[in-house]
């Protein structure tokens, strides 16, 4: 066996506290982290935990095991909080199907009778861009950092810089998959299912470059890709525990009669297929923007707090201000309004 210890020196580890014995409530609402007997604990202000199926706050008497981790990235502290959920599950017969992909992050098809399947389908075109954007920004400072000597202060202004965006790319790719998650649960609770399946796609990344069966920009996606965090956040949202189903040779499957010869009908003619396309964050794209832009500037009107100076009358010194701003140039106030 191809076995060695670890030999990486960890600087930082998680500080692990047990519900009892670890922390507690204090009676004036706050947290209190014990370090061992005789020692001074850590006292925080009470955290607002949320459940992650439900969405509303959950007390102290349903948490479990709390963690004090150091992001070194982010270069600060950071809580994590086990909750135990409070949704009930269903127990109805319905099976809800999820095909996972990098483009598409999720589709989720369940029958809502003999004759309708309803079929959501989570885009994740933004977290390709975000890794796309880590990639190429720590790639760019990493060439930056072998150029210089370690230990110098060139050196050392890149690597927290590299830091940095490491840091901001993981918190949004973190967050994006807490929202695949959410609309993906939304769909799983709203047809109360009790049995999810996904395809089974576990190891596609593995000996990828010996069997040539992708290239190297591809290679990259797979192995960066976070379809196991994404299925635990749906698992944790939903209270079920999902299950794993082999695609080999689901194509070329007949579902009627179970023969391998390409179907290209489906089991029902008849059958009505509703199908929902979801952004997992809710933005404009740049084409939007240009075809809405009087919707996007009344919203940006209406977020500010300043008042709109178009709406007030010139003040008596400026009329001469206004008279040259025929000329080319523009006025302090124009601007403001503009921004």
């Amino acid at each position: 066996m191809k076995v060695r210890a670890p030999w990486r020196k960890k600087n930082y580890r998680p500080l692990s506290f047990s519900k009892g014995f670890g922390w507690r409530a204090t009676p004036d609402g706050k947290l209190n982290l014990s370090l061992g007997r005789g020692r001074l604990g850590i006292a925080l202000s009470m955290p607002k935990v949320l459940d992650s199926a439900t969405g509303e706050e959950a007390p102290p008497e349903l948490w479990g095991e709390v963690q004090l981790c150091w992001d070194q990235d982010n270069r600060r502290w950071s809580l994590r909080i086990s909750c135990k959920t409070t949704r009930e599950v269903a127990s109805g017969p319905g099976v809800g199907a999820v095909d996972e992909g990098i483009i598409n992050s999720m589709a989720l098809a369940t029958w809502v009778d003999e004759r309708t399947v309803d079929v959501s389908i989570i885009n994740g075109r933004e977290e390709r861009a975000g890794k796309c954007l880590r990639n190429k920004s720590t790639g760019a400072l990493q060439a930056k950092i072998d150029h210089t000597k370690n230990g110098s202060r060139r050196h050392r202004r890149l690597v927290r810089a590299n830091k940095r965006v490491k840091g901001k790319a993981r918190g949004l790719l973190r967050d994006f998959d807490h929202q695949v998650a959410r609309k993906a649960a939304e769909h799983v609770i709203s047809h109360e299912t009790s049995r999810l399946v996904y395809g089974d796609v576990r190891g596609i990344e593995q000996k990828t470059k010996k069997r040539r069966s992708a290239g190297c920009r591809q290679r990259q996606r797979l192995s960066q890709w976070s379809r196991g965090r994404q299925e635990r956040y749906v698992d944790e949202k939903t209270g079920l525990e999902g299950e794993h189903l082999g695609e080999d040779g689901s194509t070329k499957t007949c579902p009627a009669c179970g023969a391998r010869n390409r179907p290209y009908t489906p089991i029902g003619p008849d059958a009505v297929i509703r199908t929902t396309y979801l952004r997992a964050v809710e933005r404009w794209s740049p084409h939007q923007r240009s075809a809405h832009s009087k919707v996007q500037r009344r919203k940006a009107r209406a977020l500010s707090s300043a008042s709109n100076r178009a709406t007030l009358e010139p003040a008596p010194e400026r009329k001469a201000t206004e008279a040259k701003s025929s000329t080319g140039s523009q006025e302090p106030g124009q601007l403001a309004v503009v921004a």
